[in-house]
């Protein structure tokens, strides 16, 4: 595994747009959610206890989510520029065996989550902590409801770039999926909330709700279903590649 980053590491590393969307989103996810403390909901201030658990944990994480797309991006134009210059081509000629590339993919998808989601779990701590309060577990679960949408969202990412194999198409398509799925909602309502990417959307709800709305599922169910979609997502990309002459 340590081999297979490694050798990923090495190409994620010239990547500009990796950088530079990584910063921007470090940068501004503390920033927002401070700036909550200036801005009216309802025509009154949010409260301290937003900065508090477990409150904070629900707020950054929803503020977070809005930049799963963006991050996504990375995903998208990293996996299209390996198979436009025909880099899975090279490293299975320089050894790595079929399997090995798939997996090496994965573990790039996944660990990009996971240090999304401890950064993300880091600025919600801090907020916490600083507002003086202590009881850090409360409300905890919304990072691990946050690890599974933003695993979802990337591996989606991952499995359009595969699927399309042009970047410009793959980006467009990816940032346009979350509408068009709102639209074909539109025309199922009562079967809307299940669907996929609304399902890791619906794992970071709205934190405060509009009055007499309501999901369809719980939270268990809600977060049941988004990792299997997330699964599926990887299990058919793992058969995409598998088929294909890399």
């Amino acid at each position: 595994m340590i081999h297979l980053l490694s050798i990923e590491w090495l190409k994620l590393k010239q990547l500009i747009t990796l950088r530079v969307i990584l910063i921007v989103y470090a940068l501004l996810l503390p920033l927002i959610f401070y700036s909550l403390s200036l801005m009216k909901a309802n025509g009154m201030f949010y409260g301290e206890e937003i900065y508090q658990f477990p409150d904070v944990y629900h707020y950054v994480t929803y503020i977070s989510s809005f930049f799963n797309l963006l991050i996504g991006v990375i995903i998208v134009v990293f996996t299209c520029n390996e198979i436009k210059y025909k880099t899975q081509r090279q490293n299975l000629i320089d050894g790595l065996s079929k399997k090995e590339l798939i997996l090496s993919k994965f573990y790039v998808v996944s660990i990009l989550s996971i240090i999304i989601t401890l950064y993300t779990f880091l600025v919600a701590l801090v907020f916490g902590l600083c507002n003086g309060s202590t009881d850090f577990l409360d409300g905890i679960r919304y990072i691990g409801f946050y690890q599974i949408s933003t695993f979802g969202y990337f591996i989606f990412a991952f499995f359009l770039s595969n699927l399309l194999k042009n970047p410009a198409l793959s980006i467009v398509f990816y940032l346009l999926s979350t509408f068009l799925e709102g639209i074909t909602g539109l025309f199922a309502m009562e079967y809307s909330q299940f669907f996929p990417l609304s399902t890791l959307s619906n794992l970071i709800p709205m934190p405060v709700l509009p009055d007499g709305f309501e999901y369809a599922m719980t939270e268990v169910q809600t977060a049941s279903l988004g990792l299997f979609y997330a699964l599926t997502f990887m299990f058919v990309s793992y058969y995409i590649l598998s088929k294909r002459d890399v």
